[in-house]
């Protein structure tokens, strides 16, 4: 580990903690139950978590959505998408747990993956204490969050205690292996730059030759091995010099026979989802609500259609 990029990213961490989102919702307008803050054991430390439970009269378990915030694996904090994640909680009717994962440099690849999905695990072993179902799960996450949270979906996948039913993936860095420079805005100066991401995967990786790892660089994956992936909502905005990768994986995705609802918004650079245009923001963060709504009542009739067959 560089003590030099140890420094760089506890500077950038203390940029992003002051950092606020420019697009953000009244909490006033999506009252909740309670908020949460747990900590979840896992081998890489507690994981600190945000448990945000909406305010319901349903018996039923609550289905459960995983947030993973960006920050170049690097920076960035829960906190930050706040705002979404009552919104979220409050129209779905859902337990939304946003998830404060070990970053690098100090704990490179794979620990915020795998510290990640042990979180999940977690979840669903304790669903009858919480009240949720382990069978209506969704993950998702923006920029370096969406990369780890198509790496959870990955790792769910023919699990016996859980089901992730559906990925948001955000503007998503699928790709580590490409050089940097080579990922083009049409823009002079786009919000996120070469210079940033490469900083970014040196933290990230321990070894270079990481990158070729699929649960590094989905994109990477071949199409027999995207197979049985969850259903995904794929966001990518026209200036990000990730959306040529994320477009890649989406249509790797529907060769391998997953479901891909995939919007690219024009005029718009990463990080669009908080900082605006606003009027995009908003079309993007409905689209994720609609999508969610439908994974968890899609999932909710499957599971009703296996209790009759077991009746």
């Amino acid at each position: 580990m560089s003590v030099l990029n140890t420094v760089k990213a506890k500077l950038l961490r203390a940029l992003a903690k002051r950092m606020k989102a420019k697009f953000t919702y009244d909490a006033a307008q999506y009252p909740l139950r309670t908020v949460d803050e747990i900590d979840i054991p896992t081998a890489w430390g507690p994981a600190r978590a945000l448990f945000y439970w909406p305010v319901t009269t349903s018996t039923r378990p609550l289905p459960v959505y995983l947030n993973l915030h960006g920050g170049g694996f690097v920076a960035g904090v829960p906190e930050h998408d706040d705002s979404y994640c009552r919104l979220l909680a409050h129209n779905l009717g859902c337990l939304v747990v946003n998830l404060d994962y070990v970053l690098a440099p100090e704990h490179p690849f794979p620990a915020g993956l795998r510290q990640s999905f042990r979180v999940l695990e977690w979840l669903a072993e304790q669903a009858m204490t919480l009240g949720i179902d382990p069978q209506r799960i969704a993950v998702g996450g923006h920029s370096a969050g969406g990369n780890l949270a198509t790496g959870v979906a990955n790792l769910a996948r023919g699990h016996q205690g859980l089901r992730v039913v559906h990925q948001v993936i955000d503007y998503p860095v699928l790709d580590l292996l490409q050089d940097p420079t080579l990922k083009r805005s049409s823009l002079d100066k786009p919000l996120l730059g070469s210079g940033l991401v490469r900083f970014f995967n040196s933290c990230y990786l321990s070894d270079p030759a990481q990158a070729r790892d699929p649960l590094v660089s989905p994109l990477l994956a071949t199409v027999e091995a995207l197979r049985g992936m969850p259903a995904t909502t794929l966001i990518t905005a026209e200036y990000d010099i990730l959306r040529a990768e994320g477009e890649a994986y989406g249509h790797k995705l529907r060769e391998a026979g997953v479901s891909v609802n995939a919007k690219m918004f024009p005029g718009c650079d990463h990080m669009f989802t908080h900082l605006g245009p606003d009027a995009s923001a908003q079309q993007a963060w409905q689209i994720i609500e609609d999508a969610l709504r439908e994974a968890f009542r899609s999932g909710a009739g499957e599971e009703n259609e296996s209790e009759s067959a077991y009746a």
